[in-house]
């Protein structure tokens, strides 16, 4: 396998399981040295242990522990080339369905996560000349019914990764982000089974966001972690601001 990561230092947020795993698997298989911070902190140790790295456990909700994380990091490794911010829930229920409890655990989960572990990174990545890979989804491009606070959290993504990109391009820094439809992961599976969601959503979005790739499997976190390699990598070092979209034609309908 290339090593396009020799050398590199990665923060993978998330990487305890699903696409945060798989990206954390590919990195350290083309020679980076990946932390990992999970609310998962049992599971981020263990991940880190079987790929040579290291991990802490990490609330994306609070700005304070986003600071922790990069400190422990940079302690732990000497810096930070790469973050990843992979970390994320997902919401469903329609918009009069959404109480203000899971419309801002969903915000400050999936958006003031990211927002904080970046303003966290800006020196080490300053200093490395590093990037920064933010997940997104084609929910915040096109909206996926029964998923509001979810979508929305997520086109904040998208609008931070183009912010930061603008921003912190007079530091030699890339900001980029990749935006999934419907993935198999075990996030999606809990989230869609067994989780007091009325299930006429379900078969309401199936009938309003039919991928057009209906003879294909479900995209797999394997494939969402080539593209997030591929945005982090030296072949993209002419990307910054863009959303590379990964949906089956989920968005083009």
């Amino acid at each position: 396998m290339a090593q396009r990561f020799a050398g590199k230092r990665v923060l993978v947020t998330g990487g305890a399981s699903g696409i945060g795993q798989a990206t954390a698997e590919l990195f350290a298989a083309e020679g980076a040295t990946v932390a990992i911070g999970d609310i998962d902190g049992a599971g981020a140790k263990a991940m880190a242990e079987r790929l040579g790295g290291v991990a802490f456990a990490y609330d994306a909700r609070d700005p304070a522990a986003a600071a922790k994380l990069v400190s422990d990091v940079e302690s732990a490794l000497g810096g930070i080339d790469i973050l990843l911010n992979i970390a994320g829930i997902m919401t469903w229920g329609r918009i009069e369905e959404t109480d203000p409890a899971a419309w801002q655990r969903t915000l400050d989960i999936n958006l003031s996560g990211p927002f904080y572990l970046t303003q966290a990174a800006l020196e080490p990545l300053k200093a490395s000349k590093g990037n920064i890979v933010n997940v997104a989804s084609a929910g915040g491009i096109h909206p996926v019914y029964g998923t509001s606070a979810y979508g929305i959290s997520k086109a904040g993504v998208i609008a931070l990764t183009k912010s930061t990109s603008l921003e912190w391009a007079r530091h030699g820094i890339r900001v980029n982000a990749i935006a999934p439809g419907g993935v198999a992961t075990p996030m999606h599976e809990k989230s869609t089974a067994g989780g007091g969601v009325d299930p006429a959503i379900f078969t309401e979005a199936a009938g309003r966001n039919m991928p057009k790739l209906t003879d294909r499997e479900a995209c797999t976190p394997a494939e969402i972690a080539a593209a997030i390699a591929y945005l982090a990598s030296d072949d993209a070092r002419y990307a910054t601001g863009t959303v590379l979209i990964l949906d089956g034609g989920q968005t083009t309908g």
